[in-house]
């Protein structure tokens, strides 16, 4: 397992990369106008304060009430940027934007009100679970039907990774977790399962052309 030290470095180093990446797709989408870069400004920048939030506070940050809820915005941001960046002139990506949005209303009620917090569980499914495959399978389907290159797999590996790292978080806190799986193991290894997921995030998203940004030493 990873020690404190070298958790707070990984986080640090994912954090940057966030953070100058948000940077990058904002001058983009000023640029060229195109929301999926918007829309990826917004997860990346939420991933870049998470980080910062879990350096200062530690892992117990994780259980506040409205942490749940902007976290979220990752996931979706990343499923709905995928829908737009590879089918812009269909309406998927808005679908998809107006049942999560519905969601981070519904998921933000069950997490201020207490009678209605035994739903959050079921709540935060309904996003992740949707926004997991729509990561994953997105860039499969569009490479398939010749959308895009099939370098943007490099963003579906990227969701498969997250995807597995969210399902061992989710057995973790059962009450009997199989092979004796501790929070404490999967949040010991959290810091270098982000910081792969953002470098294949970033390369998903910078190399294939369909849906790329403009660098200054790579283009």
């Amino acid at each position: 397992m990873l020690t404190d030290i070298v958790a707070i470095l990984l986080l640090g180093i994912t954090g940057v990369i966030a953070l100058i990446f948000t940077l990058l797709l904002l001058k983009s989408y000023f640029s060229e106008k195109d929301l999926h870069h918007l829309i990826w400004a917004v997860s990346f920048f939420t991933l870049f304060a998470s980080g910062v939030l879990i350096i200062i506070f530690g892992f117990d940050v994780l259980s506040a009430p409205l942490v749940p809820v902007v976290a979220a915005l990752i996931p979706i941001g990343l499923a709905v940027g995928a829908l737009h960046g590879i089918w812009d002139e269909k309406p998927y990506w808005l679908y998809s934007a107006v049942y999560f949005g519905i969601l981070l209303v519904v998921l933000l009620i069950v997490k201020l009100v207490p009678d209605f917090s035994d739903y959050s569980t079921m709540v935060i499914m309904a996003i992740h679970v949707p926004a997991g495959l729509i990561i994953v399978f997105a860039p499969l389907i569009g490479f398939f039907s010749e959308e895009i290159e099939i370098t943007a797999l490099l963003y579906s590996i990227a969701g498969l990774l997250i995807s597995t790292g969210g399902a061992l978080l989710a057995m973790a806190q059962l009450p009997s977790p199989p092979m004796g799986l501790t929070l404490e193991f999967v949040f010991s290894v959290l810091p270098l399962l982000l910081l792969i997921v953002s470098i294949f995030f970033v390369l998903g998203i910078v190399i294939p052309d369909k849906w790329s940004i403009d660098l200054p030493l790579y283009k």
